[in-house]
């Protein structure tokens, strides 16, 4: 599927606006939440995709990403990603960023040593800043080797939503 085969959507949230983007075999892209739709707006239109108002078409990945920041349901891991174009190791390190647990957190240096370079905790930390599909691949889980919450969002600027996404699952956690 080329670009121009990609779509896109926005969607109201608890938490906020969520742009999605998909192809033919799976999720490419979900935004962090923003605070109102003409921000979510602006960032999918630097998307290479073409934009949807029919949420129908992402109807199954909406309602499990509203469940899961309702606190309802934890299903993310059902939604299916295509993250075709990304490097080997990249690849490697969303899977295991996608199996920590929900409610927990590991180091930077802990996913590296999962993927089989555990010298590599700068080139997670690099994974997961161009991980494009955040909550689906929750690197909100990704901590420093101190247990610190480390920059998250564009321009390391969301710490308050990465701790509201950990403090959202360990509620969760403590219901089910």
């Amino acid at each position: 599927m080329t670009a121009s085969n990609l779509i896109n959507t926005k969607f109201q949230s608890v938490f906020g606006w969520i742009g999605l983007e998909k192809s033919s075999k799976g999720i490419t892209r979900c935004s962090l939440p923003q605070m109102n739709e003409d921000i979510c707006r602006k960032e999918i239109l630097g998307w290479n995709s073409n934009h949807t108002v029919k949420t129908d078409l992402f109807s199954e990945e909406i309602k499990h990403i509203n469940d899961y920041l309702e606190g309802k349901n934890y299903s993310l891991p059902v939604i299916t990603l295509d993250i075709s174009k990304a490097s080997e190791f990249y690849k490697n390190v969303w899977k295991i960023c996608r199996s920590i647990p929900i409610g927990n957190t590991r180091s930077y240096k802990w996913v590296a040593t999962q993927s089989g370079s555990p010298k590599a905790s700068r080139a997670v930390g690099q994974a997961m800043a161009n991980n494009k599909i955040t909550l689906i691949i929750p690197c909100h889980r990704v901590v420093g080797a101190d247990g610190n919450l480390t920059g998250f969002g564009k321009g390391k600027t969301r710490l308050d939503l990465k701790m509201d996404l950990l403090k959202l699952e360990s509620n969760y956690l403590l219901k089910h």
